[in-house]
Order: C-alpha cells, then structure tokens, then sequence
C-alpha cells in the first residue's frame, strides 16, 4: 500500500484548494502526532491558509454585486426625476414653468456629462449635480416639491461611494504573494508528507503491493464498548492512506473527465447526438 499519486498543477485553483482542504482534514482527523509528520505539516498550515486569502480576492469582490445595484438605483432615480421635471415643464404656473424649465436644463447637462459614464464620472456627476441642486437650484426644488428625490438620490450615491471605498480597501489589503508560488510550496511540502508516510508503512511491512482490510490490522484488545471509531485503532497510518486514497481516486475521476473533455472537443468528427449529461455528484470526491 502506497498513496496514490496526483498531478496537482493540473487541478484548478479552487479544486487545487479542495484538494488540500481534503487532506487537512484528513490529517487532522487521524492526528498529525499518529501520522507523526509534525514538522512539515506545521509548515504546511499557515501556506493553506495564506492560499486561502489570496483565492478569496481572485473570487469576484464581495462588494461588486452590491455597488451593481446602488449602480442601477441612482441611475433609475435620476431617470425618474429626469422624467418628472420634463413633464412640469408645460404647466400652466409660470413660476412653477420658469424652475422646471432651470432645472430640466441642469438635468440634460448632467445626462449628458457623467451621468451615462463610468463609475467614477458618474459619481463626479453626481456630486456635482446635488452640489447645485441643494444650493443654487435649492428654491426651484422646494417650489416643484422634489426635495424628497434629491434626498433619496443622496442616499443612493452615498451608499455607492461607501461601497466603492470598501472594495478598493479590499484591494489594498489583498495579500502580496501570488497564489502560484504558493501552490509550488505547498506541493512540496504535500510530497514531503507523502514520501515520509510510505516509509513509514514500508517500515510496517505494509508498503508496496501489500492490501489488506484494515480491521485486520486492529492488534489493540479492547470491548464492545470502546468508543474509538474503528479508523484509529491498528495501524492508523495504513487506515489513513486507505481513506486518502479514496478521496484522491476523487480527484483523479475529475482530472480524467476533463481531459475527455478536451480530447472530444479537438476532434473534427462528424456530429452525434449528446450522450447524457454526467451527474454533478460525480465530479465530486467520495464521501468518507
């Protein structure tokens, strides 16, 4: 018995993640002082963790859904109030006609200059139009009734400013090492781990070709009702590569579909019809 092997640098991030969150644990279940591989896999802790900081700023913010919907809420507030002002523009009040016809132009300008732009030329836009609005255009406001809608589109451009602020904090503070330079270590320190488990079970005379069941290797006298789950009794580094390799035979199922994949999809062959499509429960690792 050995474990199994996997061409790592194949898996994708997040599966490259899976993976090794798999084999803590694993570890941590059997007990890294039973498996006795102390050392490497103290190393190997902090690297899946800092693997794990750097997948969560490649995954798309966490702010961007968000700053999606201020986004489309400041834009259909403005729309709105475009639309309202244009329609008081024919009243009959000449006062009332006067403001909104101030405040239709004010509109179209900022329609026109930032409003239809980017992020930041929007929010430039933005500012600026309620800068004018609650000041210089403050009376035609209050004469057509529209401070509600000025306060509700500060609101909204508020709350895209914060969010904005937040994500590109969220940029500062992502960590500095590439996940690529990470994934090497950790698959070093993996094939550390590996290598010093098949001595050991070399060392047991349990190594190579050897299989067996491992409630034959249970040498411990205990009762019925000893509580420890059968997996840590015996030869717990033999029970932990059966269980490993179980979860590894997972992963390699994955890497094998994908290849077909590419494989079928570089042929020029003439068309068939589409085999079923596989379960989305097999591409993942057995449950233990």
């Amino acid at each position: 018995m050995k474990i199994t092997r996997i061409n790592q640098p194949n898996l994708h991030n997040e599966e490259w993640f899976g993976f090794y969150t798999d084999f803590r644990n694993m570890v941590e279940k059997y007990g890294v002082n039973a498996l006795n591989i102390n050392d490497l896999f103290n190393l190997f802790l902090p690297l899946h963790n800092k693997a794990d900081n750097l997948l969560l700023v490649l995954r798309k913010s966490i702010y961007t859904e968000e700053m999606k919907v201020a986004d489309k809420e400041r834009s259909t507030l403005f729309n709105s109030l475009y639309k309202i002002v244009n329609g008081m523009v024919n009243q009959p009040n000449v006062a009332k006609k006067e403001a909104a016809k101030r405040l239709f132009n004010l509109l179209r300008q900022y329609r026109q200059y930032g409003v239809k732009g980017s992020y930041i030329e929007e929010s430039s836009g933005i500012y600026n139009l309620l800068q004018d609005m609650e000041g210089k255009y403050s009376a035609d406001i209050t004469l057509l009734f529209l401070d509600e809608w000025i306060s509700a589109l500060r609101q909204v451009e508020e709350r895209f400013i914060a969010l904005r602020a937040q994500r590109i904090q969220e940029s500062i503070e992502k960590p500095k090492e590439s996940l690529q330079e990470i994934r090497a270590q950790v698959d070093r320190l993996y094939s550390g781990i590996v290598s010093i488990l098949d001595v050991r079970l070399l060392a047991d005379g349990l190594g190579g070709d050897i299989v067996v069941e491992p409630d034959e290797l249970d040498t411990n006298s205990r009762t019925d009702d000893d509580p420890t789950p059968p997996e840590l009794r015996g030869n717990i580094v033999y029970n932990f590569v059966v269980a490993w390799n179980i979860v590894v035979k997972g992963y390699h199922n994955l890497l094998a579909m994908r290849a077909g994949r590419s494989a079928k999809k570089k042929q020029v062959d003439t068309p068939t019809p589409e085999s079923p499509a596989e379960p989305l429960l097999s591409l993942l690792p057995p449950a233990l």
